[in-house]
């Protein structure tokens, strides 16, 4: 079953687009603005292509949290029971490396990919696994590339990976809980938490800066088109910085899923949450900065990142 989908948005709005099934989607990654994947609850995997969402055959049930991938012919999935699966561009099959919940997926290419979870971290290097065990329930992963990659997550404070080994890192912040990371540069990174007044933390290659949000508003993800574009979310809001503070986005109040915003490259963000899978995308003016950011696609590298269900 396909539904057809809305692919144009005006410029700085939201706009909702029908799914064919009615479930909570987790996460999304993009490719290209018509080729979009989309995982969720019960195994799901939606697939935009073409202007329409068709559901993809995933072979499991179990809940399905994050999603990214190299190219449209080399995705992978995540999620509970230790569930890994990966898409070669015709079917999806099961990848089995661990039976620890797999929370999120990121990869610098299609041979440096890292998975995280229940104090669980994996690597893969293009033909197997390596694997690393933390404290704390590990909930996201970023970086520019093979030597600079950044977790955390609950009670797992915030790690550094220098293409090496792995180094704890003090922010000041007063917490040991970080609900998010998003690396734009080595000395561009941020951290979502729930200390009051540092809700979210800024590290611009020396020292670590905390920056309030407002309202008392905790962010459970975080993403960024440019290092003045950046948006973070949590529950029902979606905040957005642009280079001085935080203000919040007008969309139409759902409860988000987890990881499930991400921009295309281009330029605009998708959602993904509850009601009927819902889906949407606020189009911007800006391009999705290239370079050293969390997605690839090609030649193009595009940062996807996503929005924690609370």
């Amino acid at each position: 079953m396909a539904v057809a989908a809305v692919t144009v948005c005006a410029t700085g709005q939201w706009c909702g687009e029908a799914s064919p099934v009615a479930a909570l989607l987790h996460a999304v990654w993009a490719v290209s603005p018509d080729d979009v994947f989309a995982v969720g609850d019960g195994g799901l995997i939606l697939r935009r292509n073409n202007d329409a969402w068709t559901v993809m055959d995933s072979g499991t049930t179990n809940k399905l949290r994050g999603v990214w991938g190299a190219s449209s012919s080399d995705v992978w999935a995540t999620g509970l029971g230790g569930t890994i699966l990966h898409f070669d561009g015709t079917a999806w099959s099961p990848v089995v490396a661990t039976t620890s919940e797999i929370d999120a997926v990121w990869g610098a290419s299609s041979t440096d990919v890292w998975f995280i979870g229940q104090g669980t971290v994996l690597h893969w290097n293009g033909a197997s696994f390596q694997l690393t065990n933390f404290t704390g329930s590990l909930l996201s992963v970023s970086g520019t590339g093979p030597s600079d990659v950044w977790i955390t997550g609950e009670n797992a404070a915030v790690r550094h990976f220098n293409g090496t080994s792995w180094a704890l890192t003090s922010t000041g912040a007063g917490t040991n809980s970080y609900f998010a990371v998003l690396a734009l540069a080595s000395n561009d990174v941020w951290l979502a938490d729930f200390a009051s007044g540092k809700e979210t933390m800024h590290w611009n290659g020396s020292r670590w800066t905390g920056l309030h949000t407002g309202s008392g508003i905790v962010f459970q993800s975080l993403s960024a088109l440019a290092s003045n574009d950046v948006w973070g979310a949590g529950g029902r809001n979606i905040g957005h910085f642009t280079g001085t503070a935080w203000s919040f986005d007008d969309h139409d109040r759902q409860r988000l899923g987890r990881r499930g915003c991400r921009p295309d490259p281009a330029s605009q963000l998708l959602a993904t949450g509850r009601r009927g899978a819902h889906l949407e995308a606020r189009a911007t003016r800006r391009r999705a900065r290239g370079g050293s950011q969390r997605g690839r696609t090609g030649s193009r590298r595009v940062r996807r990142d996503g929005i924690i269900d609370t």
